[in-house]
């Protein structure tokens, strides 16, 4: 035997001692388990997936603090739990509270346990991520980190620029006007120097022969009036200072170095770099070469694949270690913005960092998720092509949920929580375009429980959308014609409008997110928030492949249902799960699919769409039996006569018909159709809309 006529094979589990341990036995499952997953409905983030069951407590073994029970010390805030039906894993979470209940006599004592995915935790006054720049110079994986570092990005009221690695500070003297430059998309905002001089003290290192001094500039297009010092590094070695001086006019830079007297052994001379109004992160690299230094000062643009480099050797002179670095040490400098400030004691690519150094601009929506989630050591899994997802801008200081959110929402994908791990999974927007259905239901064979009950609303109406990109332009999209469109009933719905900001890389791409939107927000069909399904019902005991596939259902599939009622839409019903209740007891299993619908995701290929006028109607009356129509064209391109674009399927009046062959040069033109295709049978008037049955779309 088997379910449901066994009992429904339950497992639940708690990872103890990092052993994952059967306690199914304590668990009330008569009173069943409640789990729940992904979206409640469209155009809201995934909530957190929770897991609600009982657990017999009469002696005291689930009570974290009770020295008596064999998990005392093993069992507390947040221990993993794992549910299982049937040999397949459904959830996986923590559990953060085990609150003891009782009745009045003592004897019955149980625990109500709600356990949750990991967003909850991760939602828990969660402090924002640092900036891009500064998580890449403090990232315990560099292979040459640096000995020193000062982010700069110390808010007003600091009396001192904070180390990022531990080290000391950086103090300065005069006032510099803290957080006010915003132009580093890698950077949250950074200091003017407005006459201020900076002193750095760099700790004590291996000595290693080399070194590299690097930091974020920006000085206005105006320039820096006169000749100043910009930065100035002082050295254990012959060679004892060195420093990157600015020239007018036209931001030009020159290397000097000094001997331990103050006298200049080096002058490069100007080299025009052209500094003035651009953002820039400037290299100062030195290396000993037998007895000479190898000297090289680089500029970059964030994010850029190439620079301006000029170097030389300083001959007969040491480098030793680097040991002060100061900024300004003249003063005289005010409108001119620096940052990230690092000494690192082997020279590299100043291209090491440049995703960072970039701000991630450019990076698609998929691989930030992914990157986000293992620099904070989060479990990630994925549907789709990561590098098939939107374009991102920079990714600026934010907590790890809004970074990720804003990712999601750019592409349009789904975040969620996976069941079968505790972690995060992504389902992009592309891999829900055109899919095939992953399980496929038939109302007139009993498939469904109640209830089915359709909506015909104005919930996800959207017809004038704009889309505003972070610290850019915007693009509106206008649904002008057609049933959901802006004109008034009974031609339109009204107007509906949205405003969005999106995290795109370029105003480019705000036009697309604009119609995409539109397009979702448009969808002239009934919506079904819920479907139901009981795996008990006869009609899926008896289907175990169709069984298995409502199990398999996850985030993001296409769910089907065929031969729906007479009283509804005679089309099957196709909607995309976004989210599940799942319902488990000794004998029953029973699913609630949350569900938008999933004619949106029908986009065109290139190469294989077929495009029609949206300005066609009949040119005369039908019967409810006539194969051949005359249709008008009044606006736009004729209709496809190509024998190799048929079959075409179209709508007129509620009736699905098939274009099997299209003739004439000119309007009207001859349609030869299958009538009834979804069972309609009716006569149509002229002037009748004649629409696409699923009209190309461009995806986004």
């Amino acid at each position: 035997m088997a379910f449901p006529a066994d009992p429904l094979d339950v497992l639940v589990e708690l990872l103890i001692d990092d052993v994952w341990t059967d306690i199914t036995a304590d668990v009330l499952v008569r009173a069943g388990i409640s789990l729940t997953r992904g979206q409640k409905d469209e155009g809201s983030r995934a909530d957190v997936s929770k897991c609600a069951l009982t657990i017999n407590n009469a002696n005291g073994v689930y009570s974290p603090r009770n020295p008596t029970s064999p998990y005392y010390g093993l069992i507390g805030r947040n221990t993993q739990i794992r549910v299982s039906a049937e040999g397949v894993v459904r959830f996986v979470g923590e559990v953060s509270s085990w609150p003891p209940r009782w009745d009045i006599t003592g004897a019955d004592v149980w625990v109500p346990v709600e356990a949750s995915g990991i967003t909850r935790r991760l939602g828990q006054g969660a402090a924002p991520l640092r900036s891009a720049l500064y998580r890449g110079l403090t990232n315990p994986a560099l292979t040459n980190p640096p000995v020193a570092y000062w982010p700069c990005e110390d808010v007003e009221g600091a009396t001192s620029f904070a180390s990022g690695i531990g080290g000391p500070s950086m103090t300065f003297t005069g006032d510099p006007d803290l957080g006010s430059y915003r132009g580093f998309a890698a950077s949250a905002p950074l200091p003017l120097l407005n006459d201020s001089v900076w002193t750095g003290v760099v700790p004590a290192y291996v000595p290693t022969g080399a070194a590299t001094i690097r930091f974020l500039m920006f000085v206005p297009d105006t320039g820096i009036e006169g000749d100043e010092a910009l930065v100035t590094v002082y050295t254990s070695g012959s060679a004892a200072q060195w420093v990157i001086r600015y020239g007018d006019p036209g931001g030009a830079l020159k290397v000097q170095a000094y001997d331990e007297d103050g006298n200049v052994i080096m002058d490069s001379g100007f080299v025009t770099f052209d500094v003035n109004g651009r953002r820039l992160r400037v290299a100062l690299d030195l290396e000993q070469v037998g007895g000479d230094i190898k000297w090289d000062i680089s500029t970059v643009f964030p994010g850029a694949s190439s620079g301006l480099t000029f170097g030389n050797f300083l001959a007969g002179e040491t480098l030793g270690q680097v040991q002060r670095v100061l900024v300004s040490v003249g003063g005289g400098i005010t409108d001119t913005a620096i940052g990230h400030i690092s000494v690192q004691p082997q020279v590299e690519s100043i291209f090491a960092l440049g995703p960072q150094v970039g701000g991630y601009v450019g990076e698609t929506a998929g691989r930030r998720i992914e990157r986000l989630c293992a620099e904070q050591q989060i479990p990630f899994t994925f549907v789709g092509d990561l590098d098939d997802t939107v374009r991102m801008g920079a990714q600026t200081p934010d907590s790890l949920l809004n970074l990720i959110g804003e990712a999601a929402d750019t592409d349009l994908g789904i975040l969620y929580e996976p069941r079968h791990a505790f972690g995060l999974a992504y389902r992009t927007r592309t891999s829900m375009h055109n899919q095939s259905a992953a399980a496929e239901l038939d109302y007139s064979a009993g498939h469904l429980v109640p209830p089915l009950e359709p909506v015909d609303d104005d919930q996800a109406v959207r017809n004038d959308v704009t889309a505003t990109r972070k610290d850019g332009s915007s693009a509106r999209a206008v649904v002008e014609s057609g049933p959901m469109s802006t004109a008034a009933p009974p031609a339109g719905v009204g107007r509906y409008d949205e405003d969005v900001t999106v995290n795109v890389e370029t105003d480019n791409g705000l036009p697309d997110q604009a119609h995409w939107r539109a397009h979702l927000g448009t969808v002239d069909e009934t919506r079904f928030p819920t479907i139901a399904v009981d795996l008990t019902v006869a009609a899926l005991v008896d289907d175990l492949g169709l069984t298995a596939a409502l199990t398999d259902l996850d985030v993001g599939d296409r769910l089907t249902v065929d031969n729906p009622p007479p009283w509804l839409p005679p089309d099957p019903i196709s909607q995309i799960v976004v989210g599940f209740t799942e319902h488990l007891d000794a004998y029953g299993w029973r699913f609630t699919y949350n569900c938008v619908p999933e004619r949106p995701f029908q986009v065109a290929v290139y190469g294989t769409a077929r495009y029609g006028t949206e300005h066609a109607t009949l040119a005369e009356d039908v019967t409810n039996s006539a194969t051949s129509l005359e249709v008008a064209t009044s606006a736009g391109p004729l209709w496809t006569t190509a024998d190799g674009d048929m079959p075409i399927d179209i709508v007129i009046g509620g009736e699905r018909m098939t274009v099997t062959a299209i003739s004439g040069a000119s309007s009207p033109q001859t349609f030869t159709v299958v009538r009834s295709v979804n069972g309609v049978v009716k006569p149509h008037t002229a002037g009748a809309e004649v629409r696409f049955a699923s009209p190309a779309v461009r995806a986004l």
